[in-house]
C-alpha cells in the first residue's frame, strides 16, 4: 500500500482541529515538526498504512484492514474498502467525516484505487490511495 497524494482542496481554519504538532517522518526519520494540515495529512496516511491488530505498540483501534483486501475482486473492495477507511480514519478526534468514495480498478491485477474526501472541521482534503 502507498499513498499516492494527500492534498489539501480547501483550506479551511480558525476552529483548531488540524492544529496538533508532530514530527514529519520520511524515510522512517524525524524530519522537522509539522502541523496544521500537513499534521492531519501524515495521521491519515498513518492510519491506512499500519495493518491493525499487528503491531502490540499500537492500540487495536489504531489502523486499518485495507491489507486484507489486496487481490480480491474489485466487488469486494468497492462493497469493504469505503468502511474500512471510514472505521479506521474516524478514530481520529479531528476527522469528523469521510464520504465521496469512487474506487476503480488498478492498473495492475488485483489492486484498485481509492478516491475519498476527509472532512476535518473547515477542511476538505481529498485523497487517493492505492490497494495493491
Amino acid at each position: 500500500m502507498s499513498i499516492l497524494s494527500l492534498l489539501p482542496v480547501i483550506k479551511g481554519g480558525g476552529n483548531g482541529k488540524t492544529g496538533d504538532k508532530t514530527w514529519k517522518l520520511e524515510d522512517g526519520k524525524a524530519f522537522r515538526k509539522i502541523d496544521g494540515e500537513d499534521s492531519l495529512c501524515q495521521a491519515i496516511r498513518l492510519m491506512l498504512e499500519v495493518p491493525r491488530y499487528r503491531y502490540p505498540i499500537y492500540s487495536w483501534q489504531y489502523g486499518s484492514e485495507l491489507e486484507t483486501l489486496i487481490g480480491k475482486g474489485i466487488e469486494e473492495v468497492r462493497a469493504k474498502a469505503p468502511g474500512m477507511i471510514r472505521e479506521a480514519l474516524l478514530q481520529d478526534d479531528r476527522i469528523d467525516e469521510v464520504d465521496g468514495f469512487s474506487v476503480t480498478a488498478g492498473s495492475q491485477v488485483g489492486s484498485a484505487d481509492i478516491r475519498f474526501t476527509v472532512h476535518a472541521g473547515e477542511n476538505l482534503i481529498a485523497a487517493e490511495w492505492n490497494l495493491g
